[in-house]
């Protein structure tokens, strides 16, 4: 760096030592009146042309001409050009925060640092010195990275260009990339000593009696979890998202989620029944305004939202589970995309679930004459799929399920 520094002014130091030699002994006398000194232009104080703004040598101001008969006043160093003050060193660009995971919005860059004052203006060729640069922007505001993705801390920003060629700016360092991420956008917040899980949902997940054959799968995610977490089973059988918020569960569920609380949000089996206006919901528009109420709301009170899909009803073709909940399914997945909440897929898990056993032992994870609802057994299944999600998902959560 040294070396290129010197190669770029060498030029100019052959001319500038004479200038001073001669501003030193008072010009260089000329009796027959010739042209005199001339000035030797003053060495303009080149432009601080450094690689990125290196803000320019100030510039020795041309001795004026001894009055020689022309002598042009030492064309008066062309007034040092002010040296266009090194662009401030331009700062090196922020490092780029890290990349969202998928559909994650990525992190905003940090600002740069202010940009230097310029240096006056060389007056009679005294070339302004080139303003020394801002300080360093600290970058790297913490931007909103993939779901679970930390975002990348921004690069410090570059130094700026030092006087008479000086070298460039140091780059900022690049942010640390974010985590990669399933689900993008919102970012769960580090687990509190306590955790609770609030479920909103159906039938598949609420709790039944001890003496009803039907058990919901959220009935019995407690278990699977240490016993820093709590389980809040606030699912309703026959509810649907327009009947849940209706009657007033949600707003009595909302009140009791805490800060680093999660919400699991499972609907779909009653918002599909069309004939029944007061929980019927239209999959492209009033579900997915609904959904939309659970998430904004656990969020208005700092806990962390999960979509789940519905999950299977137990009907086969052959061997090939059918009857899935079609739009709603693709109106969850929609909401997670947008809102950037993340989506366990529980419909593909169980059908998958459900395949694997085949139409005759499928039976037996069922209530009696039951092809929706579950009984203890198939409950249990259904809740390790749920846990395998949040796993999948790679939330903080996760950390506290037990083996």
């Amino acid at each position: 760096m040294l070396h290129e520094r010197h190669n770029r002014l060498s030029p100019f130091v052959g001319p500038i030592v004479v200038a001073l030699l001669i501003a030193a002994c008072g010009g260089s006398p000329d009796s027959t009146g010739g042209t005199g000194g001339a000035g030797t232009t003053g060495a303009g104080g080149t432009t601080g042309a450094g690689a990125t703004g290196s803000a320019g040598t100030t510039g020795i101001a041309g001795s004026v001409g001894n009055a020689g008969t022309t002598g042009n006043a030492g064309n008066a160093g062309n007034a040092g050009t002010t040296g266009s003050a090194g662009n401030a060193g331009t700062l090196g660009s922020a490092g780029t925060t890290g990349a969202a995971g998928r559909g994650g919005s990525s992190g905003s860059s940090g600002s740069s640092g202010s940009s230097g004052t310029t240096g006056g203006a060389g007056t009679t060729g005294t070339a302004g010195r080139g303003g020394t640069t801002g300080s360093a922007g600290n970058a790297g505001t913490t931007g909103t990275a993939g779901r679970g993705g930390t975002t990348g801390t921004g690069g410090v920003a570059g130094s700026g260009g030092m006087a008479g060629g000086g070298g460039a700016g140091r780059g900022g360092t690049t942010g640390a990339a974010g985590s990669s991420s399933v689900d993008g956008g919102w970012d769960a917040p580090p687990l509190g000593s306590m955790v609770t899980i609030h479920v909103a949902g159906d039938s598949t997940a609420a709790i039944f009696p001890a003496s009803d054959g039907r058990v919901g799968w959220a009935s019995v995610l407690d278990p699977l979890f240490d016993s820093t977490v709590t389980v809040d089973d606030a699912a309703l059988s026959g509810r649907s998202t327009k009947s849940y918020i209706d009657e007033g569960a949600w707003t009595t569920l909302q009140a009791k989620i805490k800060t680093g609380d999660y919400l699991f949000i499972e609907f779909g089996h009653n918002d599909e029944k069309s004939d029944d206006p007061a929980r019927y919901t239209d999959p492209a528009t009033t579900y997915r305004t609904n959904l939309k109420t659970f998430i904004n709301g656990a969020r208005a009170r700092g806990g962390v939202p999960v979509l789940m899909t519905s999950i299977c009803r137990r009907q086969f073709s052959g061997s090939t589970v059918t009857g899935t909940h079609g739009a709603y399914t693709t109106a969850v997945l929609a909401v997670g995309q947008e809102t950037g909440t993340p989506v366990v897929d529980m419909e593909k898990r169980t059908k998958d679930w459900l395949t694997a056993l085949g139409p005759t032992a499928s039976v037996a994870m069922f209530a009696t004459d039951d092809n929706t609802h579950l009984n203890m057994q198939g409950a249990v299944e259904v809740a390790k799929l749920a846990v395998a999600g949040i796993r999948a998902l790679g939330l903080p959560l996760a950390a506290r399920a037990l083996p």
